[in-house]
């Protein structure tokens, strides 16, 4: 008779929040459900599959928590990880959205969850370059780079509201752009 490997039990969404603002390394690198969140629509929708061990490792460092609590932290990545992956491979991703961070009365803040992607792209440059040195292609990653670079744009926007407001709705495509690159990355799979 084989033996199962016992699955750790996982935090909720808002208790892992609390316990990676509580863990002072991970809290210094930014790291939040919503990054985390952004972090995984990446890996999922990239170009190549990277090992889970790999990418935990870029989230809770060289070390993974082996605390009960840190356990039931991992799980609740790796649960979110497998939530996102059904959810963008059902219907074509069209019912999957983005976590982002809202304030009390509602606004939403993208830039946590596009600065999540974007480090999945600095991280793994060599694999999405081919994306990003084609100017036909670098246009789908443009919703979540706008969000991910607000205070450049909102600089390089100064002076021109109509600019800057189309900008702040930057948000509204990145779900369009996050299965555009999905279905190009699966498309020119090697």
């Amino acid at each position: 008779m084989s033996r199962r490997r016992s699955r750790s039990p996982a935090l909720s969404l808002d208790d892992l929040d609390t316990w990676l603002a509580d863990q002072p390394d991970i809290a210094r690198r930014n790291w939040t459900v919503t990054s985390i969140d952004g972090f995984c629509a990446a890996l999922l929708a990239g170009p190549e599959r990277i090992e889970t061990e790999a990418w935990l490792r870029v989230i809770f460092g060289p070390n993974l928590p082996t605390t009960p609590m840190g356990l039931a932290a991992v799980q609740a990545v790796l649960d979110h990880h497998e939530a996102v992956r059904r959810m963008l491979a059902l219907d074509g991703g069209r019912r999957w959205q983005p976590l982002y961070l809202r304030t009390d009365d509602g606004t939403v803040i993208a830039q946590p969850w596009a600065a999540g992607f974007m480090f999945a792209v600095k991280r793994w440059p060599t694999a999405w370059r081919p994306m990003l040195e084609r100017e036909d292609l670098v246009g789908l990653m443009l919703p979540i780079i706008t969000c991910d670079a607000t205070e450049t744009v909102e600089r390089l926007l100064e002076g021109q509201p109509e600019k800057l407001a189309h900008a702040a709705q930057a948000y509204h495509h990145i779900p369009e752009a996050v299965r555009a690159i999905r279905a190009y990355w699966r498309q020119h799979a090697s």
